[in-house]
């Protein structure tokens, strides 16, 4: 059994979607953005130059402006706009549920939880997967809801023994 108590803070929030960020999931959504967009930015400047050989210039201008939007997409725009989109979720939660003290409990039945809303435990069919992002394990519920626990705050043993559990019971997600 591993006991854990972490204070989530800005710091926890900020990693927490760092993760959110890196999971395949969004990485695909990324990648398909960028390429549906070189393409969309190779028709557009084509249409852009067409407009102005014609004449077009206001379809030009329009086609232009367009162009550049779908540059910025494929230069950093969909990572830009995902973190927005994480962003603006998250300030729409209950700062209940994204801050606070949680202690859990770690053992071969699942995670028991305490925090200042509730106690509960949760049995290990409840998650889907677990990680590392950086000094960082965490645990992924099949509600895609996280538990976060700094490697630096457990004893090499409680980390040994932690990784033990979760590697018996959930599969390890790389990001």
């Amino acid at each position: 059994m591993v006991r854990y108590s972490i204070e989530i803070g800005q710091k926890e929030q900020d990693i927490l979607k760092e993760i959110v960020l890196a999971s395949d999931k969004n990485v695909k959504k990324r990648k398909f953005a960028t390429g549906l967009s070189s393409v969309m930015a190779v028709i557009m400047l084509i249409y852009t130059i067409l407009c102005f050989m014609n004449s077009r210039i206001g379809y030009g201008i329009i086609g232009l402006l367009f162009s550049v939007f779908f540059i910025w997409i494929i230069i950093n725009g969909a990572n830009t706009f995902q973190k927005k989109v994480i962003n603006i979720v998250h300030s729409k939660m209950d700062n209940k549920l994204t801050s606070g003290k949680r202690e859990y409990c770690f053992d071969t039945d699942g995670v028991a939880v305490s925090s200042d809303i509730g106690n509960g435990t949760n049995h290990w069919n409840a998650f889907k997967c677990w990680g590392i992002f950086r000094n960082y394990i965490y645990i992924r519920t099949i509600k895609n809801e996280m538990v976060l626990v700094n490697k630096n705050d457990l004893s090499e043993n409680d980390v040994k023994e932690l990784k033990s559990l979760l590697s018996q019971n959930l599969k390890e997600e790389t990001l």
